[in-house]
């Protein structure tokens, strides 16, 4: 399932942290601001209960989410740490994991999964928070070690810009990902970048790190 968000607001902020030049701290918030909206837009897909509840001046009818102690949301290193900050704050009961994934720079791109701190999957909505679907095979390796610890009850994307061929790999491999997207930029360039895109977000974000 694809769900491209066209939410004017997301948009706005999609439209700020792609200028380049942007400063990391105008960057992250737009970043933290993308979780928050997107939380918000895939809050109503959630099981909801109606129930009554004792005001001070009578009774009232009303509504409780029942899944929302039930979500896992992964951090995807180190790009993903404002979005994931943006997602926390609307689902504050999450549990959270981290995995570290490092894909090489050249083609074929290989993946390398070198952490993972997941908390128990089995049942569970999973929401794994990565900002960019490029080439897919990160994403790919990811949910595999995710899957190889149980079975989700759901399990999505949230991604601020994908590409068409990371969303069609990725839905080969698993057709029971949900994917959030803000924005589909179709080019992906011999370094394994998504153009137009918005650059490396983890670079923006936190400043490039020291080459050995």
């Amino acid at each position: 399932m694809l769900k491209h968000i066209e939410h004017l607001l997301v948009q706005d902020q999609l439209t700020t942290i792609r200028r380049s030049g942007i400063s990391s701290t105008d960057f992250r918030a737009g970043m933290i601001e993308i979780g928050r909206l997107m939380s918000y837009v895939f809050a109503d897909t959630l099981e909801k209960e109606k129930l009554t509840v004792k005001t001070p001046l009578g009774i009232s009818e009303g509504i409780k989410i029942k899944d929302k102690k039930d979500i896992v949301v992964i951090n995807v290193l180190r790009a993903a740490i404002p979005l994931v900050d943006g997602i926390l704050r609307v689902f504050t009961e999450s549990k959270c994991g981290v995995v570290g994934a490092w894909r090489e720079d050249i083609p074929p791109f290989k993946v390398n999964l070198n952490y993972a701190r997941i908390p128990p999957v089995e049942n569970k909505i999973v929401i794994i928070a990565d900002p960019m679907l490029a080439t897919g095979n990160t994403l790919n390796a990811i949910l595999n070690e995710i899957k190889n610890q149980g079975i989700p009850k759901r399990i999505i994307l949230f991604n601020v810009i994908a590409s068409g061929e990371g969303i069609e790999k990725v839905s080969r491999h698993h057709n029971d990902l949900e994917i959030y997207t803000c924005a589909i930029d179709n080019e992906v360039n011999s370094d394994g970048y998504i153009v137009p895109g918005l650059g490396d977000a983890g670079d923006i974000s936190f400043g490039k790190p020291h080459e050995k």
